[in-house]
């Protein structure tokens, strides 16, 4: 059996451990039900359960079987789409790139199945772009024009570096319940999850012209106005990145 088991830092195996939840048996077996019901496809699944730690804070602990991802680097056998998640939330971090928190990574390979599984650490005091927009009435115009600006500078550094998130729908971007800067939004008030499509392009215009027309046909609750100071905000922070 080939057995992988990554954890990006001491604090996060430690998090874990307090918890008996530092190895790939305890999480597998881990009781909890289903927070998304699991999706099969070509012979595997993958479902997301949600648990509480030790300390009281919520995790999401994600588990599949041979639920894999053809890549370049493995255009036969295919990898765990985890395991390419999991990448992803380290490149962005590295990037300063608003994301999940991961806190393991492990898979276990033998005749027949390949599992894998990904902890994170749930994103509580967010909520989708989606919900936000559906809740529009009860936020002022000045904290609806900061998330605007907040949303498209967050798009544009993740553009900046190549980085096409190929499924950048309102309920895959994340902004805080409450921005930390009293009532305006900044850019570190919004992060990008399900970052399992999530990968490097050449041209920095494809990447653009696909995720951010995604975004627009996917993202509900903006009018044409609202779409135009989004532009200008992302044109605005990709000609500063640059510079």
């Amino acid at each position: 059996m080939k057995a992988r088991d990554l954890f990006p830092d001491a604090t996060a195996r430690q998090l874990l451990t307090v918890s008996g939840l530092a190895s790939f048996d305890a999480l597998w077996s881990l009781r909890a039900d289903w927070h998304e019901a699991p999706n099969e496809r070509r012979g595997g699944w993958s479902g997301v359960s949600r648990h509480l730690l030790a300390d009281g804070s919520a995790i999401f602990v994600k588990r599949q079987d041979n639920h894999l991802c053809r890549t370049p680097q493995h255009p036969f056998r295919g990898i765990p789409t985890f395991y390419r998640e999991y990448q992803n939330i380290l490149r962005l971090h590295r990037h300063d790139i608003g994301t999940v928190e991961a806190l393991y990574y492990g898979d276990r390979r033998e005749t027949g199945h390949w599992r894998a599984i990904l902890v994170t650490r749930a994103l509580d005091s967010f909520m989708s772009l989606d919900e936000w927009n559906a809740k529009a009435a009860q936020h002022v115009q000045q904290e609806r024009q900061s998330l605007i600006a907040a949303t498209a500078c967050a798009c544009a550094r993740l553009h900046h570096h190549g980085l096409q998130h190929s499924s950048l729908y309102g309920k895959h971007v994340f902004v805080r319940r409450t921005p930390k800067a009293s009532s305006a939004y900044e850019e570190s008030d919004v992060c990008f999850i399900d970052l399992e499509k999530l990968r490097k392009r050449i041209s920095r215009a494809r990447v653009s012209a696909h995720d951010l027309d995604q975004l627009m046909r996917h993202t509900g609750g903006w009018s044409d106005e609202d779409w135009s100071a989004f532009r200008a905000a992302y044109r605005q922070q990709l000609s500063a990145l640059k510079g």
